[in-house]
């Protein structure tokens, strides 16, 4: 009996170790991943939330995350990170981003990975940060994407994450993407490190040749309103564009450097801004460690004559992505827009303007079939 137990035994964890053992996703082991959930105000009554992070694989079957994360209903601030002194017409403003991603991650958790019959990759998270058990295990299935930029990147996206731009994107059943509430998500992986050394700087994105004269695009999945009139307006899901054929480097649409070249601004003519004046202020600055960025953007129409517009710009925490070569291949990111009051600068709990969403902005060498912008 005690042989035919020892036998057992040995079976269930030669068992064990064979089912941990996985393929990395794509053949990579770092990922950057946005990750949310966007749904109409009937479903989810402005409870929108988007989450921003890493995504660590090992070949021994386990994978763990650290993030950063928003919610519409706790109205996060926007924070100064810097000044922007680029000079030229770029208007000297700080660039904020939005509270708590200067800081270390907000949170994190441990788990395991597997692959599904129709080689979806399933990610189950069953720990926090520091090891502690869920209350029940947190389930994602994503549709996977290797050989990318000629093998040295891949993708992983949720169901509808790409598609047709407009106003009605169709959001994932419940269960069909996690088995909690995210909804929406895009992550790209490499096997570079995802230390700061990696990151590519401002200076070189606006002067290096390998990345000053591309175009960098992809899709934006978020949660606004529907109209510009107030009376008929409601939350809903909508597909943008990010990015544009617009570059760093180009001669018509040039990006200037701060003074310290840890950002960089543009004055974006020919806009979709109202009003008279449709130039966009837009900024890009590096921020903390890792692979962090952060994007501010806003109509100068809005500033009203003033040199900086203080209130209800478009904050985007990002990070970049890297191929396992140390190119810089672009950014996934997050959309965290809280409305706030323009005569006090405070939230002001209106859900319907909030902008809430992620999305990737790409190189040529990542971007998939995207209508034309």
């Amino acid at each position: 009996m005690a042989v035919l137990a020892l036998f057992a035994s040995q079976l269930t964890a030669a068992a064990s170790a064979q089912a941990a053992a996985q393929p990395l996703p794509g053949g990579k082991a770092n990922w950057v991943v946005s990750v949310g959930h966007m749904d109409t105000a009937g479903s989810n009554n402005y409870r929108n939330w988007v989450r921003l992070g890493y995504y660590v694989f090992a070949n021994d079957g386990t994978v763990t995350t650290s993030y950063w994360n928003w919610a519409q209903r706790d109205q996060p601030k926007r924070v100064d990170a810097m000044t922007a002194d680029c000079g030229g017409n770029v208007p000297t403003c700080a660039v904020r981003t939005v509270e708590g991603f200067a800081g270390s991650p907000t949170g994190g958790f441990r788990g395991t990975y597997t692959y599904a019959t129709d080689g979806r990759l399933v990610v189950t998270w069953s720990k926090d940060a520091s090891g502690a058990a869920l209350n029940s295990p947190l389930t994602e299935r994503w549709n996977l994407e290797s050989g990318l930029a000629n093998g040295a990147a891949a993708r992983m996206t949720s169901p509808t994450f790409y598609g047709a731009y407009g106003n009605n994107v169709q959001v994932p059943a419940s269960g069909e993407f996690s088995s909690y509430t995210a909804n929406f998500g895009i992550g790209y992986g490499s096997n570079a490190s995802l230390d700061r050394e990696t990151r590519a700087t401002m200076d070189q994105l606006v002067n290096d040749p390998r990345y000053n004269a591309q175009s960098y695009k992809g899709a934006f999945v978020v949660a606004k309103a529907s109209s510009s009139d107030p009376a008929t307006r409601v939350g809903i899901v909508g597909r943008e564009g990010s990015g544009g054929t617009w570059t760093f480097g180009g001669t018509s649409n040039p990006w200037k450097l701060c003074s310290g070249g840890s950002c960089m601004g543009w004055l974006q003519p020919n806009t979709s801004c109202a009003g008279t004046d449709k130039d966009r202020v837009r900024y890009i600055a590096e921020i903390g460690g890792g692979r962090r960025n952060t994007e501010e953007y806003w109509c100068q129409s809005l500033a009203q004559g003033q040199p900086c517009y203080k209130y209800n710009s478009h904050p985007r925490p990002m990070l970049q992505i890297i191929d396992d070569s140390g190119k810089f291949q672009g950014w996934v990111g997050v959309e965290a827009f809280t409305h706030v009051d323009t005569k006090t600068g405070l939230p002001d709990s209106s859900w319907v303007e909030g902008y809430w969403g992620i999305f990737d902005n790409v190189s040529s060498a990542l971007q998939p079939r995207l209508p034309v912008t």
